[in-house]
């Protein structure tokens, strides 16, 4: 037992000042934190992005070193704006999806038909950056329509103006006097690449348009021909005007980047430059498989001349 003249000391807890200073205390240390995790995050997703290019780049490559040459973009076979299957469908097998591959039937249009649904849907991370959102564009249409939209397009020269007209709209998609890897129609090899294998970009960035219920713009369908490829006849993460290809997208499809467009003539008739959510530039791959990443200030002179492959300048990233 206590003895009566032992005394009880209260215990103190903690005012209400203290309490609220600890509370401003945890909040900086948070605010400071965040910032810190936030870039880590980012720089993650930047290299889980640049590994998707490089393993892209590669495909293309062990497919070069099957069939000879680089795979084509795609074709017109049917006059149907250009709505056969891309680069995508042919390297299949050299991206670990030799089944998937075994549904494509090059024959038939991409879309039009439910036989095309799983080469249309299945998602493939591979082809995606982490970056972006992942969606299935017109998900709300009939099974022949929806497709899988992603974050990688090839090179399809630095303008869809004719090149030997300074003036003159080339009208067309297939950019047929952009001097480029790619072409509609074309399966070119490493030789036509006089610029350099190092000197010349393969691939890029492109954004995702996250309206999963609308057919607005053609970002992110790289499954079509008409969609596979991109530009560099704008700077990378570019503020200007964009040709959005027959109707432009709604203010909130693409999160959280706006990209002013104007509606074009034809699905096939759209520039589309580079674009990411990285924050300052693009990720980019060359077509000696190399992955760079490029600045949205490069001088845009620059990046026209490595979209090229046989226009013999010397720039190079």
């Amino acid at each position: 037992m206590r003895s009566s003249n032992q005394s009880f000391t209260p215990r103190r807890g903690f005012t209400l000042v203290e309490l609220l200073v600890v509370i401003a205390i945890i909040g900086i240390l948070v605010g400071l934190l965040l910032p810190a995790v936030q870039a880590a995050r980012e720089a993650a997703r930047r290299m889980q992005c640049s590994n998707n290019l490089k393993n892209n780049a590669l495909a293309m490559h062990n497919y070069h070193d099957t069939y000879q040459s680089l795979p084509p973009v795609g074709y017109d076979f049917f006059g149907v704006n250009l709505d056969t299957h891309s680069w995508v469908a042919r390297i299949l097998p050299f991206i670990e999806q030799g089944p998937l591959y075994e549904t494509v039937d090059f024959n038939i249009r991409v879309n039009g038909s439910a036989a095309q649904q799983a080469y249309r849907e299945t998602e493939l991370s591979v082809m995606s950056c982490p970056s972006e959102a992942t969606a299935l564009g017109e998900s709300n249409s009939s099974p022949t329509w929806s497709h899988r939209r992603g974050s990688y397009a090839v090179n399809m020269g630095n303008t869809n103006y004719r090149q030997d007209h300074a003036n003159g709209w080339d009208g067309v998609w297939t950019y047929s006097n952009g001097g480029a890897p790619f072409k509609v129609g074309t399966e070119k090899r490493f030789r036509d690449v006089t610029d350099g294998t190092s000197t010349t970009l393969l691939m890029a960035e492109v954004p995702i348009n996250t309206n999963e219920t609308g057919w607005r713009g053609m970002y992110g369908v790289t499954r079509y021909t008409s969609g596979a490829g991109f530009t560099a006849y704008l700077s990378p993460n570019s503020t200007g005007s964009v040709d959005g290809g027959r109707l432009c997208w709604g203010a909130d499809d693409f999160r959280p980047r706006s990209i002013p467009c104007h509606a074009g003539g034809n699905w096939w008739s759209a520039t589309f430059p580079s674009m990411s959510l990285h924050p300052g530039g693009v990720m980019t791959a060359l077509v000696d498989g190399s992955v760079r990443f490029v600045g949205e200030t490069i001088d845009l002179n620059i990046w026209r001349e490595v979209a090229t492959s046989q226009g013999g300048e010397p720039a190079s990233l």
